[in-house]
C-alpha cells in the first residue's frame, strides 16, 4: 500500500513538473539525480564499448586522459567521475555519456594533428554537456513520467534503460545546448590553462570538411551541431567579451 502511494505521489509530482515546462532546455533535470546519471551513463557506455575499437596506444591514451583531467578539474561540477577514452577509428567525432564518460575518436585527433589546445576545447565542449546535465534532461523527456518514477524508486536498473541513454548520446542536443557547450568549453579550456581561441581553429576544420559552407535548414535537422558560421561568430564574440587572446584570436 505504501509503495503504491509513493508511486502515485512521484508520478503526480513528475507530471506536474513536466506539464509546467520545468524540463525545457536551460533548466535542471527534474527528478533524475546526478547519481542516476552516473549509473545510466556507465551502463550505456559499457554497452557502447563492446561495439567499438578502443585505442591501445598507451601514449595517446595518456595524453587524452591528462588533457581531460585538467578540463574536468575546471568544470562547474567536478564531482562527476569523468573518464576520457580514445576510439581507434577514422571517424571525426567526440561524444559524452551521462555522468562523465567521454570518448574522442582518433580521426578527430588526427584532423587536429594532435594539437593539445584544439583537443582540449573539444573535450571541454563535451564536459560542458555533462556539467550542464544536458543528457539528464533528454533522458527524462524520452523516458516519460512512468519510467523516471521507476528509476527513482529503484525498480528499473541502469542496464534496463541503457539503450535509451546510449541512443540519445548520438542525437542532436539542440541548438541552445550546443551553443551553451561551446561557451562553457571556452571557459573550461581557459581555466585549465589551454588556449581557448583554439575553438576558432576547430570550427574552421569543420568548415573545411563541409567545403566552407554551412548546411541548409533541412540538413541541419540531421546534424548534431548548429551551423558552423553561427558557432564561429559566437565564439569570437565570447573571446572578445572575456578578453581571451591566443594563437587563433590575437
Amino acid at each position: 500500500m505504501r509503495s503504491a502511494l509513493l508511486i502515485a505521489l512521484f508520478s503526480l509530482l513528475a507530471a506536474c513538473l513536466l506539464l509546467s515546462g520545468g524540463c525545457k532546455d536551460g533548466g535542471s533535470p527534474l527528478l533524475i539525480s546526478p547519481q542516476n546519471e552516473v549509473e545510466l551513463g556507465r551502463s550505456a557506455a559499457d554497452d557502447f564499448e563492446r561495439s567499438v575499437p578502443l585505442s591501445t596506444d598507451a601514449a595517446l591514451n595518456s595524453k587524452i586522459s591528462r588533457i581531460g583531467r585538467r578540463i574536468a578539474a575546471a568544470a562547474d561540477t567536478p564531482q562527476y567521475p569523468y573518464e576520457f577514452k580514445v576510439i581507434d577509428n577514422d571517424t571525426v567525432n567526440a561524444a559524452a555519456f551521462p555522468g562523465g564518460r567521454i570518448y574522442i575518436y582518433r580521426g578527430l585527433i588526427d584532423k587536429f594533428n594532435g594539437d593539445e589546445d584544439m583537443i582540449a576545447w573539444v573535450l571541454a565542449h563535451e564536459v560542458a554537456h555533462v556539467a550542464g546535465r544536458h543528457s539528464g534532461k533528454r533522458i527524462e523527456r524520452q523516458l516519460g513520467v512512468a519510467a523516471v518514477t521507476e528509476i527513482i524508486l529503484g525498480r528499473s536498473t541502469a542496464a534496463q534503460i541503457a539503450g535509451v541513454a546510449s541512443e540519445l548520446v548520438f542525437r542532436d542536443y539542440g541548438r541552445d545546448n550546443e551553443l551553451e557547450a561551446d561557451r562553457k568549453g571556452l571557459e573550461y579550456a581557459a581555466k585549465a590553462g589551454y588556449d581557448p581561441t583554439a575553438a576558432i581553429a576547430v570550427i574552421k576544420v569543420f568548415q573545411s570538411m563541409s567545403g566552407g559552407k554551412d548546411p541548409d535548414k533541412m540538413e541541419l535537422l540531421f546534424m548534431t551541431h548548429p551551423g558552423d558560421t553561427t558557432r564561429l561568430d559566437q565564439i569570437k564574440d565570447e573571446c572578445a567579451r572575456h578578453g581571451y587572446r591566443g594563437k587563433y584570436y590575437p
